[in-house]
């Protein structure tokens, strides 16, 4: 009788399973309250470019915080398949399900793929419409963010936030709120220091207590963290004007890094992504 040997290389191609790949979702929200009667849930489009069916699987929830009153079994990772050149809709109503039937959540998703898929995101405010969410898309005002590929995040070493904006000792309501936010999937804490360019030992306050620059924050293993930031009022001084700023982020590990800026006049929220820092 004669053995067969097979190669090696169609050998390991037999015993290894499709490598897949895990994309983070910096920010993800369901039922979420916000100010002024705000009401934030997310949604997520899947985009398969490839000529084979894509396999997504809801692999982690980062959080934040998360109420399940009435929680519901999963035995096996929620997923969704994405069929060739085309688009599929996670929807909020389904989202909700798939974490164990969430009442409420906010923090950062993992999602994981077998094979190539764009994913992008619309953080909807159904705060003035009469949209539960409950099978189609949402619709109301919005902010879009990207998945980005695990090995693609933010390496260690500095990064900015353009553009942010605040009002110091603004006269009634301030005209903009600047939120940072950070979603660590990895098994290691990361620590953060935030500090303003050219401006050491400033004082912020962040989410209301202040702090002085550069700041120190870690970011738990798995876990999703959001700050607001506000400048530090200038007692007895005059009514000041919106301020664009610039926020420098400085990171010991790979961590996704973003800032969110709302025009409280329109309700209209801006995504910022980090830009590395470039030094000679």
């Amino acid at each position: 009788m004669r053995v067969k040997i097979l190669p090696v290389a169609l050998l390991l191609l037999i015993a290894m399973p499709c490598m897949a790949s895990e994309l983070v979702l910096p920010v993800f929200a369901h039922n979420l309250e916000g100010r002024s009667g705000s009401l934030w849930s997310s949604e997520i489009y899947l985009t398969n470019p490839g000529e084979q069916p894509v396999l997504v699987e809801l692999a982690r929830f980062l959080p934040g915080d998360i109420s399940k009153p009435t929680p519901c079994d999963l035995f096996m990772p929620p997923t969704r398949v994405v069929p060739p050149q085309s688009a599929t809709v996670w929807t909020a109503n389904g989202l909700a399900t798939d974490l164990g039937c969430a009442e409420s959540a906010r923090g950062g998703l993992v999602l994981r793929a077998d094979g190539p898929v764009h994913v992008t995101s619309r953080l909807v405010n159904l705060g003035d419409t009469d949209d539960d969410g409950a099978t189609a898309v949402l619709s109301g005002r919005g902010e879009a963010f990207e998945a980005i590929p695990i090995e693609r995040l933010p390496a260690a070493g500095a990064h900015l936030l353009p553009a942010l904006m605040w009002s110091r000792n603004p006269c009634g309501e301030p005209a903009f709120d600047t939120f940072v936010g950070f979603a660590n999937p990895g098994a290691d804490p990361v620590e953060v220091v935030l500090a303003i360019p050219h401006e050491g030992n400033r004082a912020v306050r962040i989410n209301g207590r202040e702090v002085f620059l550069p700041h120190r924050v870690l970011i738990p293993e798995n876990s999703w963290r959001q700050f607001r930031l506000t400048p530090a009022a200038d007692e007895g001084s005059p009514c000041g004007t919106v301020e664009s700023f610039l926020l420098r982020v400085d990171i010991d590990a790979p961590l996704a890094i973003y800032a969110s800026v709302i025009d409280r006049r329109s309700g209209d929220p801006r995504t910022v992504v980090p830009v590395p820092l470039t030094t000679d």
